[in-house]
């Protein structure tokens, strides 16, 4: 495509609608009015003779031809933005970094982390929310950067891995303790269920004695049909927190069904800081469920990821905020799942209780996403250099 011939307004036009990802964001960066915009696109497209945006619902999405004329323009516009724009006086302070991300990571992680920068005179203005709403806004150039818990689609942005979370399944130790008891319970049962199914051993013929055995076993034979020792019965429970699991018919002397059976067994005396119960899914039935939104996001992966199963459960608890879900649990009203960095103070305390520990537990990656295209803010490189340099420890 011939770009020497383009108009540079048109061009710079169309960089901001590529960018932003929609007609108003652009509008918004440029100081212009919609209907300008789409003007000067219309306008650009009849220049080139291709259409360079698809328009959708919300947005537009560019097209191959935009994509190309987007790497060929975007670098020189930059850089002549850079030359013409005003040159600060000397001593003036720089312009803020606008941040957005999670409330409750900001807060406990990032904000901490900064803290050197901000004592060196760095000026940050830091928003919170939801990922999405926040990158449609950094494409807006409402931000400079966001910490988004997904990984941004589309290449208008610019986005690196920054953390990973771990999520991990807590109670307060009140409910530790129960849960302990009613795993106890259920193991008992379990273990009665596999004795009353393994069969009796065979009677020995008159005056003669069972190898090993000091006396005659006068107690009749008991199988069922066949020879074959009857099964056990099934699990006394249905839980109504996961689908169950298809279990198959034991065999003689064989332990309970699978869906009886815990994820593993419960550590015997009462756990020291942070230990793990370990219990199974099942006895969490009545516990009520704390969470972030109704839905379920974090606790639905949890079950689906480390049991295998769906959980379908109506939240008692739910707090858009997870400082306030850890603040619930912590003070004893049910169990939930949070990230480990999260609760980890409390997990070593003893205030808190990991009720799992598995050996694959489900992490999620959040990236720092920032806006493409040169910035005239030094402080932006600053904080986003120092952020990857941070989050190893984290």
């Amino acid at each position: 495509m011939e770009t020497l011939s383009l108009d540079l307004n048109l061009l710079r036009t169309f960089l901001a609608v590529y960018r932003s990802g929609s007609f108003t964001g652009a509008a918004r960066l440029l100081g212009l009015s919609q209907p300008t915009v789409t003007t000067q696109m219309r306008a650009l497209e009849r220049q080139t003779g291709r259409e360079l945006f698809e328009r959708l619902p919300r947005g537009v999405t560019p097209t191959p031809v935009a994509d190309e004329l987007a790497a060929r323009i975007a670098a020189p516009l930059d850089d002549l933005a850079v030359v013409a724009g005003p040159t600060p006086p000397a001593g003036a302070r720089a312009e803020p970094v606008h941040l957005a991300g999670p409330a409750e990571f900001l807060c406990t992680t990032v904000l901490p982390a900064l803290a050197p920068l901000v004592a060196e005179g760095l000026r940050l203005r830091v928003s919170t929310g939801l990922t999405d709403p926040l990158l449609e806004e950094l494409r807006a150039g409402r931000h400079d950067l966001v910490i988004a818990t997904t990984r941004p689609r589309g290449r208008t942005v610019h986005a690196v891995p920054l953390a990973d979370e771990e999520f991990v399944l807590v109670a307060a130790p009140v409910w530790a303790e129960r849960l302990r008891g009613r795993q106890s319970q259920r193991d008992a049962t379990a273990g009665d269920a596999a004795t009353r199914g393994a069969p009796t051993p065979r009677a020995p013929t008159p005056g003669s004695a069972t190898p090993g055995s000091a006396a005659p076993d006068s107690a009749p034979r008991r199988s069922a049909p066949g020879g074959s020792a009857t099964p056990g019965p099934a699990c006394p429970e249905a839980s109504a927190l996961e689908s169950p699991v298809q279990a198959g018919t034991p065999t003689p002397g064989s332990a309970s069904p699978d869906v009886c059976a815990p994820e593993t067994l419960v550590p015997a005396g009462s756990p020291t800081p942070g230990s793990a119960v370990l219990l199974d899914p099942a006895v969490l039935h009545d516990v009520p469920l704390v969470t972030y939104a109704e839905d379920l996001p974090i606790a639905r992966r949890y079950w689906r990821h480390v049991f295998g199963r769906r959980l379908s459960r109506t939240a008692a608890v739910t707090v858009p905020d997870l400082r306030g879900v850890l603040a619930a649990v912590a003070g004893g009203a049910g169990f939930s799942v949070l990230p480990r960095y999260l609760c980890q103070d409390l997990l070593a305390s003893g205030a808190l209780v990991a009720l799992l520990e598995p050996e694959d537990p489900p992490i999620n990656t959040s990236f720092l996403v920032r806006r493409p295209g040169a910035c005239d803010n030094p402080d932006v490189a600053r904080v986003h250099d120092l952020l990857l340099r941070a989050a190893p420890s984290w």
